[in-house]
């Protein structure tokens, strides 16, 4: 992960971000900075001020002279952009152009509820996850811990996301210096590890062997890893009692990363993001990496099939 996009405006959230990117990829490796300005504020803007200087030029200013200044010299290149678009749309075109590792973005936590307990996630962040093929990287606040030497969980679930997690995860760990914990919830939610109607019908009535079915599914990615990261992989494998956010969340402390898979509905045709990914996205201490089910890269490793 040495090359990474990373969405900015110059709030502190996306200053995390980015300075999270640039100790991420190091003087090895390409940040590309985005910054957006929507059309439609652009041009109100520009009609208000009246000024001789665009709304944009003034973004693009304190985009190279105020939030990238200080990462220009930790990173082995550094390029900046400014789109007339919103932040989702230009974040996912920069990413295809530059053949992005990932999408970098500030945890931008949306309203909060008595108490200052997040309930969601901003619109933007949510519209990115839901929409890009790319793997989106969400950073929360004060977040210190570099990403070599550190343990990368992968959050273990069922079908392509899942597969599309693990793949990714072992890229990272086939060129980073990282250790991977599988991690496999046990909780009360066979609908999120069922492959379809027949198997949940079967789980439900009691004809499947329940400890079976969660070790099965766990060894079969915990093998999948191992061809794809290679033997020098370090990797351990965990089973907690629990409901996976709240097993996810937990994890998050001991983490450097998080990588989960875009589970998503198709009843709505994708636009709802399952509850554990919502969870995890509020509440989780380190970055968490959201791989789609249906990524745009291909790693070039034969893989078995899906179960």
């Amino acid at each position: 992960m040495r090359n990474l996009v990373v969405g900015v405006d110059g709030a502190a959230a996306s200053l995390d971000a980015l300075a999270w990117a640039a100790q991420t990829v190091g003087t090895a490796g390409r940040i590309h900075a985005v910054a957006a300005v929507n059309p439609w504020t652009e041009a109100f803007t520009d009609v208000v001020t009246g000024g001789p200087v665009e709304y944009a030029d003034v973004v693009e200013a304190a985009l190279v002279d105020q939030w990238t200044r200080e990462i220009g010299f930790a990173v082995g290149e550094l390029a900046t952009s400014v789109s007339s678009s919103a932040m989702p749309t230009a974040l996912d075109r920069a990413a295809r152009v530059d053949s992005a590792d990932a999408i970098v973005i500030g945890s931008h936590r949306g309203v909060r509820a008595v108490g200052g307990a997040v309930k969601r996630i901003g619109h933007a962040t949510n519209r990115l996850i839901r929409s890009t093929n790319q793997a989106v990287i969400v950073v929360p606040a004060d977040v210190s811990t570099g990403l070599d030497g550190g343990n990368v969980v992968v959050g273990i679930g069922h079908g392509n996301a899942t597969r599309s997690a693990v793949r990714w995860a072992a890229h990272l760990a086939r060129t980073r210096d990282v250790t991977i914990e599988l991690l496999h919830a046990r909780g009360d939610a066979p609908v999120f590890r069922a492959e379809g109607p027949r198997d949940l019908v079967r789980y439900e009535l009691g004809t499947v062997d329940h400890e079976n079915w969660e070790a099965g599914e766990i060894e079969h990615f915990a093998e999948l890893m191992k061809v794809l990261a290679g033997p020098e992989l370090e990797m351990t494998s965990s089973t907690p009692t629990g409901l996976a956010a709240t097993c996810l969340d937990e994890a998050s402390e001991r983490s450097a990363l998080l990588v989960v898979g875009r589970h998503r509905s198709k009843l709505d045709g994708g636009h709802h993001t399952a509850q554990p990914l919502r969870h995890v996205l509020t509440h989780a201490r380190c970055p968490i990496a959201v791989i789609p089910d249906e990524p745009g890269d291909d790693l070039g490793a034969k893989q078995p099939p899906v179960r």
